[in-house]
């Protein structure tokens, strides 16, 4: 609290004039008028003077508060620069007084000053208030196929075959971070019963978090369920949900060789159940075959076909895979990955474990031997 002298503040009450004081160094609760201040929002009890509180966009209170009760009106306005944007006023007979920040404020942070006029001064402390967007989260579910990619299931079914796993893909639309309070993953399985895995944590404004609930057999798996609630910075909450199924696919689906550069390998399947496309994408590295699709016809519900491997298939990892396109969705219900090695770097001249440094010095020690050696023979003859 800033002092004064009693002769100061006896001049300037007998002129009828109003002191403006610069705010001190600040902190939650402050000291004036011959007791404490505090500017706060009560959904999340953040403090404004100093700090950051958080309000919802949409409408919520600040509240300012005095330790005690005093013997005059106090006026709080809250400002934006120049401008002011609400007050308040704090009577003689109440230690608070609320003002509302509903339509004041653009999303995100804005600086603010809270005024106190009263008695015999006007004290200025600055602050920022956060106006957070309430936005639910978007929330999908994701299954793995048998290449290894992520699939997209929200509210659908994949056909699946083989091991896999499932998680919730969870992106906070709000402008703040939100903490996951009841938000979960859960695996159903067949014929019955389920697994749930609590998603806990923050996640930040725009970003998007993926958590693997679960992996195993497709065929053992039924559906998964994304759902919950997440709390936001200002004090209030929102949810969502989202969830799919999978069609376990079985039958066999076999390559006679190891696919290399210049070869041709052939693909078979037999007995693909259930039945729910009626054709099978067969691809090299994402890009279609020759003969592909891949009819596979009942009552067998196979296909046969024939893959060359192009002889200048560039070094690095690659992939055969058969995909199922079913309700718009593309899944891998078989893949075959394989590597093709780099060339090998020919050997030339004479293999040497001299260092570079090593081998000059050795030249020369070498020519001034044989230097020497001149000079005795010169010198014998």
């Amino acid at each position: 609290m800033r002092r004064f002298s009693s002769l100061a503040l006896v001049a300037a009450v007998s002129l009828g004039a109003t002191v403006m004081v610069a705010a001190p160094a600040q902190a939650a609760t402050e000291s004036l008028y011959g007791t404490t201040i505090r500017v706060f929002t009560p959904l999340t009890s953040e403090d404004v003077l100093g700090s950051t509180a958080h309000v919802p966009l949409s409408g919520g209170t600040i509240v300012a508060l005095l330790g005690s009760t005093l013997a005059f009106d106090v006026n709080v306005s809250l400002r934006q620069g120049a401008t002011e944007l609400t007050n308040c006023t704090i009577t003689s007979a109440s230690s608070s007084c609320v003002m509302s920040s509903g339509g004041l404020f653009a999303p995100g942070a804005t600086p603010v000053t809270v005024r106190f006029t009263g008695g015999p001064s006007t004290v200025d402390y600055t602050g920022t208030v956060f106006a957070v967007t309430n936005t639910a989260p978007s929330i999908t579910v994701e299954w793995q196929d048998a290449a290894g990619s992520w699939v997209d299931g929200s509210s659908t079914s994949v056909p699946l075959r083989g091991a896999t796993a499932a998680r919730c893909v969870i992106t906070n639309n709000s402008n703040a971070t939100v903490t996951f309070d009841s938000m979960q993953g859960e695996l159903f399985f067949t014929p019955s019963g389920s697994t749930v895995t609590p998603i806990t944590g923050t996640l930040a404004a725009g970003a998007t978090g993926r958590y693997t609930i679960w992996s195993g057999q497709a065929s053992s798996a039924s559906s998964i369920s994304c759902s919950g609630g997440v709390a936001l910075r200002d004090g209030t909450g929102t949810g969502n949900s989202n969830g799919g199924g999978v069609i376990p696919i079985t039958g066999t689906i076999e390559v006679n060789r190891t696919p290399a550069p210049g070869t041709t390998v052939t693909i078979t399947a037999n007995a693909i159940q259930p039945a729910v496309v009626s054709e099978y994408a067969v691809l090299l590295d994402g890009v279609p075959v020759a003969g592909s699709p891949a009819a596979a016809p009942g009552p067998g519900f196979g296909f046969v076909i024939d893959v060359v491997v192009p002889s200048n298939l560039a070094p690095g990892n690659h992939v055969i895979t058969v995909v199922s396109s079913f309700n718009g969705i593309d899944s891998a219900i078989a893949a075959f990955p394989f590597t093709v090695a780099g060339p090998q770097l020919a050997a030339t001249g004479v293999a040497t474990d001299v260092a570079p440094g090593l081998g000059g010095a050795l030249l020369l020690l070498a020519a001034g031997a044989l230097l020497v050696g001149l000079r005795r023979r010169v010198t014998t003859r």
